[in-house]
């Protein structure tokens, strides 16, 4: 993973030769010079992240509604982790208000450089995963810094993470990407848990079985549907278990590879494919590459897959099997570690400095860019408040005006309130009863029978 270089140090006492072990790309890639000068332009400088931060919270709460700009200006002011939590809830409610298709690419950027700098590896793959919720997408660039910190810190699980994230989407045009990206892939499952990652659980205090509280049982809640929908797999996004996204992974990194067109992309399609479970692919690819050479560790790490296979009752599975058993692969003895780390130093080599270039020059418009939608922000909330200014004084004129000219036209004023006044309709209480008629010489019985006696 490391690579030892000699160099003599002009400050050392003695001979002047030291050691230095770094990992794949070099600290010049960091670009930290250029990533630095933004503090020094006028935005940044004059912002107070505390101020800031309750400016946003009350406005969201108020109006429901952030800048992109704001966004980006809190994002790119962070220095220390005190404030990682907030960047991460602002961008969840941001993502909630319309202005979240403006969002800057130097947001993007900056989240995942102070995630990195603070090693906050759980929280930025929490992000990243939740595409919908926050938003926030790697670059190639932001990507390769990312997989070379993850390989130095020999967290291969959250490398390989990554490189499943960038598997999805298909695209691994950049090569220092593609090869870190299979690297992290291989290292990790070489391991021993290489079948469970679930790196999105978040890591839970060790409690024993007397002291753990227990659950309260959740109540059901059955609601009614009209219909229901089919259930619909897309075999890509809706991709859970750990096992087939990382086989998923590899065959997009074989494929990319030249696929049979080189020991490592035909060693990694066909280990991928064995992970995915595809093995009618499998049989298909096996069958039709058997003279092909493939790489015996990796060929040792397919038949290690099969093995722990639950569902051996497969016929796929057992056919797959009985061909792999039957195919005369030319198998390169060569270490496969080898082969990958020679194949990211020679993307690094020929790509680094022309991608330091371009990062340095992108870091520099980004700051133009920001200063060009601070002053376009502004433009348009002067904008605003003038046109407010503008109604009121209109309404304060006719107010004045109306009493002005208040004699000359009363008449007319009198015809609008007359004409404002509601007239309601009689409400209607039903058909009216007959009063009832009393007979003045009606004697009642008692009273007539007490006469007579």
């Amino acid at each position: 993973m490391l690579r030892t270089l000699v160099r003599r140090n002009p400050f050392s006492v003695g001979n002047g030769w030291c050691t230095v072990r770094r990992t794949f790309l070099s600290d010049a890639y960091q670009c930290r010079e250029a990533w630095n000068a933004r503090l020094a332009t006028p935005i940044l400088e004059k912002v107070n992240l505390d101020t800031l931060y309750y400016d946003l919270e009350q406005r969201f709460q108020q109006k429901s509604k952030i800048s992109a700009i704001d966004i980006d200006i809190y994002a790119n002011k962070l220095l220390d982790d005190a404030h990682i939590d907030e960047i991460a809830d602002l961008l969840y409610k941001f993502r909630l208000t319309e202005d979240t298709s403006n969002t800057l690419p130097s947001t993007h950027h900056a989240l995942v450089r102070n995630y990195l700098d603070h090693k906050c590896y759980g929280q930025l793959i929490d992000v990243l995963n939740n595409r919908i919720g926050y938003g926030i997408f790697l670059d190639d660039y932001s990507a390769n810094l990312t997989l070379d910190q993850l390989i130095k810190a020999k967290e291969f699980r959250y490398a390989a993470r990554i490189a499943t994230l960038l598997a999805l989407q298909e695209d691994f045009t950049n090569p220092i990407t593609r090869a870190l990206a299979l690297y992290s892939c291989y290292r990790y499952a070489k391991t021993p848990d290489a079948e469970h990652f679930d790196d999105l659980a978040p890591v839970e205090s060790e409690v024993g079985e007397a002291d753990a509280p227990k659950k309260k049982k959740k109540d059901e809640i059955k609601v009614r549907v009209k219909f229901l929908r089919n259930e619909f797999f897309d075999d890509h996004f809706d991709l859970k278990d750990s096992q087939l996204l990382l086989g998923k992974a590899f065959v997009e990194l074989g494929r990319s590879y030249g696929g049979v067109g080189s020991v490592v992309g035909l060693s990694c399609e066909l280990l991928g494919l064995t992970l995915y479970k595809k093995y009618d692919q499998c049989l298909n690819y096996v069958q039709e590459n058997t003279n092909k050479e493939i790489n015996e560790e990796v060929l040792g790490m397919i038949r290690a897959a099969l093995e722990k296979e639950s569902n051996k009752d497969d016929e796929k599975y057992a056919r797959y099997c009985e061909a792999l058993d039957k195919a005369s692969f030319k198998q390169n003895k060569e270490s496969f570690e080898k082969l990958l780390i020679d194949l990211v130093q020679k993307s690094v080599s020929e790509n680094e400095k022309l991608q330091i270039e371009t990062q340095s020059k992108t870091y520099s418009d980004w700051c133009t860019q920001r200063q060009q939608r601070l002053d376009e922000e502004l433009s348009r909330l002067q904008r605003a408040k003038r046109l407010k200014e503008i109604e009121q004084m209109t309404v304060e004129m006719e107010k004045e005006e109306q009493k002005l000219w208040f004699f000359e036209n009363e008449d007319k004023i009198d015809l609008q309130i007359d004409s404002k006044r509601v007239f309601y309709p009689k409400r209607w209480f039903g058909k009216k009863k007959k009063p009832r008629t009393v007979d003045i010489d009606y004697v009642p019985p008692e009273v007539r029978q007490r006469n007579q006696s």
